[in-house]
This record gives structure tokens, C-alpha cells and sequence, in this order.
């Protein structure tokens, strides 16, 4: 075996001492002149092979330069894409601050200065008929108080716990308020055209009771006048009013002056005076 290893090694180092004496042999004559001869041979043999070998050269080095860009592109989106996020957010938040401040201003304008009012923003909807609130018993809210926004009536608190409220909505089944109706020419707003009940139901907000011949016209205003909401509050107009001669009294539907959907902020007001 010994014999064996020592004569392999001994084949290894001849066949590289054979292959730099063949080396150095060419460059000896190829510098003194005598290969000339043959270096045409060996362009045309090896030219087509640098070519090649140059045209994969480049395009590797292509492949590669895309590969870097390409990084670079995947960067820059992802930096674009966190930077796209957060304008959104802020947007959202702008958003959220000029519709607080717009009701804040109605409220400011319009509110009766003899009633606590508290700010509270909308959390929930629960189904149609209720609104869940982000304030509750710690800011002195109770069980019958009304939510507002401005002049304009939205509901009663039926729910209260710590930090939170449910305000049932004028369209809940649950709902029934005495109301009355005014002109909607700004020349008779003061004279009240007739008496009226409001109530919720799948349909929508039903007004019932309108007098036949008290000139009542689809889009005059509709005034909750109740015990359990107090001041006169607008609830809407009148749509769908009925025409049958054969009844004594009309009927109709209330469309409310704000969408109960696009509520984000709604003031409640206290039953105690300050």
C-alpha cells in the first residue's frame, strides 16, 4: 500500500513538472519568433471561444446589475408603500378632527345654555335602532338622558355603564315621541300646522295623526315636543305624505335632518342643570 501511495505521488509530480517544461518550451518560442507561423490557427480555433466567452461575460454582468436594481426598486417601493400608509393615517386623523370640530361648532352655536352638554364620539352601530357611545355613568351620564347635535334631536340613553352609553335612535320600534309640524317657508315657522306622533319602525321613521286639512306639505319640519326629551328639538321632514280623502287624518314619513349613519360625534345632554 505504501508502495502503492509513493508511486502515485511520484506520477503527480512528473506529469506537473512534464506540463510546466511543455509551458515554458511555448513560451520560449513564441518569444523568439518561431510559432508565428501557427497563431492565425489558434485565433481562428480561440476567437469564437473569447467571444462567447466576452457575450456571457456581459450578460452576467447584466444579470446581475438588474439583480441590484431590482433590490434597490423592492426598497424604495417598501419605503413609498410605509410612507402611502401613513398619509392615509393622517388623513384619517384630519379627517376625524375637522368633523369634531364641525359638530362642536353646531353645538356651540345652537346649544341652550341652561343644560350640561357632553361630548361623546360614536363607537357602534347595533343593527339600525341603537348607537353605542364612548362615554357613560363617569361623566354624569344617566338612563333617559337625550343625544343631540346642535338643535337637532338623535335619541334617548336607554344604557349606561361606566364608560360607555346605548342611545336608542328615533327609527327603533321602541320609539314613540309626541311631535308637531312646522312650515317649511321660513315666513310661517312659527305657527305650528298640527300635532303628530312619531314612531320607529322597518320602514322607517312613521308620522301619524297629521290633521287632513291642516296644509301640512311634504318637506315641512317635524318638531319632537315630548315630555321625555323637554325642548323642542328638529327631528326632519316629512316625505310620502298620504292623499286619501277617505281618512280623517294623514300619514308619512320623517327623513331625518342627519343621517344616523355618518354620525361620528353626538352631544349628551344632563338632566341636571349646572
Amino acid at each position: 500500500m505504501v508502495l502503492e501511495k509513493n508511486n502515485r505521488k511520484n506520477e503527480n509530480w512528473l506529469s506537473t513538472f512534464i506540463s510546466l517544461a511543455i509551458s515554458a518550451v511555448f513560451i520560449i518560442l513564441c518569444s523568439i519568433g518561431w510559432l508565428d507561423w501557427i497563431k492565425p490557427t489558434i485565433s481562428y480555433v480561440l476567437d469564437p471561444i473569447y467571444v462567447t466567452s466576452s457575450n456571457g461575460a456581459i450578460q452576467v454582468s447584466e444579470y446581475v446589475g438588474t439583480l441590484a436594481n431590482i433590490s434597490e426598486f423592492r426598497s424604495e417601493y417598501n419605503q413609498m408603500k410605509v410612507q402611502l400608509a401613513q398619509y392615509e393615517v393622517d388623513i384619517v386623523n384630519y379627517q376625524n378632527l375637522k368633523n369634531e370640530n364641525e359638530s362642536l361648532k353646531i353645538q356651540l352655536e345652537l346649544q341652550n345654555k341652561e343644560y350640561k352638554y357632553v361630548h361623546s364620539s360614536v363607537l357602534n352601530h347595533i343593527k339600525v335602532d341603537y348607537i353605542v357611545i364612548n362615554t357613560g355613568l363617569q361623566e354624569g351620564i344617566t338612563k333617559g338622558d337625550i343625544v343631540v347635535l346642535g338643535n337637532t334631536f338623535l335619541g334617548i340613553v336607554t344604557e349606561c355603564n361606566q364608560y360607555t352609553s346605548i342611545v336608542r335612535l328615533p327609527i327603533s320600534k321602541s320609539s314613540f315621541l309626541e311631535a308637531y309640524v312646522i312650515s317649511s317657508d321660513d315666513d310661517d315657522r312659527r305657527n305650528i300646522l298640527s300635532r303628530a306622533v312619531v314612531n320607529g319602525s322597518s320602514d322607517g321613521i312613521k308620522i301619524e295623526n297629521i290633521g287632513m286639512n291642516s296644509g301640512v306639505e311634504n318637506g315641512d319640519i317635524v318638531i319632537v315636543n315630548d315630555s321625555k326629551v323637554g325642548d323642542s328639538l328638529v327631528l326632519g321632514n316629512i316625505v310620502g305624505l298620504s292623499e286619501d280623502p277617505a281618512t280623517t287624518t294623514r300619514t308619512g314619513y320623517v327623513s331625518p335632518a342627519i343621517d344616523f349613519y355618518d354620525l361620528l360625534n353626538v352631544f349628551v345632554r344632563l338632566k341636571d342643570v349646572d
